[in-house]
């Protein structure tokens, strides 16, 4: 899985490059973001073309979190979808992921937590 990645400063952003992150490709998304995330603390996933989250997809959501977290970084998401932003409501990811309607909020959100 290729995975489109910009750096600004510590921030990195991801393209999620799937319709879907879910039971049927989220071994494969772990396996592949999991050597980006290991040079990462502050991530920012492009959620545009993601249209489908199962249980199994926000497993792996909640497993990337977690590994940021444990480096001392954290995740921020942007251009989430209707469908899977209610998805995330519903399961109250967006309570410990900051979901962003655009990429520059998303920028702006650990920009402002880094100059606290």
């Amino acid at each position: 899985m290729r995975f489109n990645i910009e750096r600004m400063d510590d921030i990195t952003i991801i393209e999620i490059p799937l319709d879907s992150i879910d039971a049927g490709n989220v071994m494969e998304f772990k396996s592949d973001i999991a050597p980006i995330l290991d040079k990462c603390d502050f991530v920012i996933f492009n959620m545009s073309r993601v249209a489908f989250v199962d249980s199994s997809g926000i497993g792996a959501i909640l497993s990337c979190l977690r590994k940021l977290h444990h480096q001392g970084g954290g995740l921020n998401m942007y251009d989430v979808k209707e469908q899977v932003l209610q998805l995330f409501k519903l399961v109250r990811i967006d309570r410990i992921i900051d979901i962003h309607p655009t990429r520059n909020d998303a920028i702006e959100a650990f920009q402002g937590n880094s100059s606290d």
